[in-house]
């Protein structure tokens, strides 16, 4: 197993040329897209960089997360929207109001976390949360492909987006597509040029520097149309990054004139349950992804993210989560430590302060180029095989979360993925619905601890997502570098999510120094080989 990072300010010392290089190139993302997040959402474009500027610095400092990244994300778009329709009363105060409705929400967040409700997204089943990451892969993609061919697609619909963009391939704007194909030949090559000037910087740097001189020799800053093979296209300013020229103009304040209204508390009720649960889900999501397998302290994140958020509304920002593109991007990036994190946040403070008239240079596609190639990586067929590797039910709860989500939302899809999956379970069980939760909740699984100073851990019934917090709290009781052995011989069923837990406790117990035996499911039968496959015993 790899060395952990130190944490804190040791972590910043030792890890802050890892972290601010993969910063770079997460900042360069979160900049287009905080922009883009707050227009989809009727507000202030500004209000979008202050998300992410406060995300970075003010999350950064009490978080309970590693390498996850904070700042505005497409699911409060709803919200802030239908927030600004019903707080509208004529006074241009609406997104205004809106602020208040985020400081509030950010509050109860903030008792959220320091009641330890976090920790309910521990049942978060794998495969689900696997299943909406792929989703939200291909919404990147299917969003961001035609900014990469100079295409428009007017469908709400992602998988129409997605045929639009082959049905479009004739009208791709070619000088457009040159900049794009030159973005994504860096991406695919930077790792494997031998020359040193390449090395200093990471590719996505690459990709935004290189991309600025076919900007001048196409001319993007004028409205005209240059010709290709005997075809005209419109090119101009429009296709170039869109930046503020002053950052304190943007400021806003909240209004709490609207606190007393049901339609109010109705926005600060529904963007405290999303946010929420969006953050917990995603923080699940990217403990999957950190190469070091550290666990987020689920509570603690979502009081920081509460605070952040308050702290948001109260200069006109929005809410504010764990998003899962700026995260992935700062795990391929090599990031270590939380610091990364505020990195980026100051970078995107510097960039709108000092580098605007720069950053008006770049075209929007070099930026769509790296989400193209960021949406692919987390729904390319490699995740399909690795999935159906754990099982074939695996990839039915997958394949049916990911479904749901496209075609929904992800609260849709996080709950209806959540429930096929425990459907499934039951089919997998062979047990009455009764009898299903009676083995889950009332499993009679124990902790024992012998006198020779050895502990037993008995695992009785059926232990899968629904159960794991349970199952958690048993785990916890065993003392660090101790003699441990678990046996599932009396269960019914063991599923992945149980299993997963189980394998990074034994390796973390192991590194400690003890050791952690795992018994009794040599009885069990799986649909595939793997360690990770639900296991089943009828017997």
């Amino acid at each position: 197993m790899q060395s952990l990072p130190k944490r804190g300010f040791k972590g910043l010392v030792e890890n802050w040329q890892n972290d601010l290089v993969a910063a770079v190139s997460v900042a360069l993302i979160a900049l287009p897209l905080s922009l883009g997040i707050a227009l989809a959402a009727g507000a202030p474009p500004m209000a979008g960089i202050f998300s992410a500027i406060v995300g970075g610095v003010i999350t950064t400092l009490y978080r309970g997360g590693h390498i996850s990244v904070n700042g505005p994300a497409k699911g409060v778009i709803g919200v802030i929207l239908a927030g600004i329709a019903i707080l509208d009363d004529g006074t241009g105060q609406a997104f205004n109001y809106v602020l208040a409705a985020v400081v509030i929400s950010g509050a109860l967040q903030v008792l959220l976390g320091l009641l330890k409700l976090g920790r309910f997204a521990d049942i978060f089943h794998s495969s689900v949360i696997h299943g909406i990451l792929a989703a939200i892969g291909l919404i990147i993609f299917a969003k961001q492909i035609h900014v990469a061919l100079g295409t428009y697609s007017k469908s709400h619909s992602i998988i129409e987006n997605l045929t639009d963009a082959v049905r479009m391939l004739p009208q791709a704007n070619p000088f457009v597509v040159i900049i794009s194909a030159v973005g994504l030949l860096i991406i695919l090559f930077h790792s494997k040029l031998k020359s040193k000037l390449f090395k200093i910087l990471p590719a996505p740097m690459w990709v935004i520097l290189l991309s600025i001189p076919f900007a001048y020799a196409f001319n993007f800053f004028q409205d005209h149309s240059l010709s290709f093979l005997g075809k005209d296209f419109q090119l101009g300013p429009d296709l170039l990054l869109s930046m503020p020229s002053n950052i304190m103009e943007s400021v806003m304040f909240p209004n709490f004139g609207k606190i007393g209204t049901i339609e109010f508390w109705t926005t600060v009720v529904s963007m405290m349950i999303i946010t929420s649960i969006e953050s917990l889900a995603i923080a699940k999501a990217v403990d999957k992804i950190d190469p070091y397998k550290r666990k987020t302290d689920l509570n603690k994140d979502l009081t920081g993210i509460g605070l952040s958020t308050m702290a948001a509304g109260m200069i006109g920002g929005l809410p504010i989560i764990a998003v899962i593109i700026r995260s992935t991007v700062n795990v391929h990036n090599g990031a270590k430590t939380k610091w990364s994190n505020m990195y980026q946040g100051l970078l995107l403070l510097l960039f709108i302060v000092l580098l605007s008239p720069m950053m008006q240079k770049v075209p929007l596609c070099a930026f769509a180029i790296l989400l193209v190639y960021t949406g692919f990586k987390l729904a390319s067929p490699k995740v399909f095989k690795k999935i159906y590797s754990h099982g074939i039910e695996q990839l039915i709860f997958f394949v049916i979360t990911m479904v749901l989500t496209l075609y929904t939302n992800l609260l849709i899809g996080l709950f209806g993925g959540l429930f096929i999956a425990l459907i499934g379970h039951m089919i997998l069980a062979k047990v009455n619905p009764v009898q299903f939760f009676k083995m889950i909740f009332k499993s009679g699984s124990s902790f024992v601890a012998n006198e020779d100073g050895t502990y037993d851990l008995k695992i009785k019934g059926i232990a899968n997502f629904l159960g794991i917090l349970k199952i958690n709290k048993l785990l916890n009781q065993i003392p660090t570098g101790s003699k441990t052995t678990i046996d599932f011989s009396e269960t019914r069923l063991v599923g992945i999510t149980v299993l997963e837990d189980l394998y990074d406790f034994q390796k973390l117990h192991e590194n400690t120094g003890g050791t952690f035996n795992i018994i009794g499911l040599e009885k069990h039968i799986s649909s595939t080989d793997h360690k990770l496959a639900a296991k089943r015993n009828y017997s």
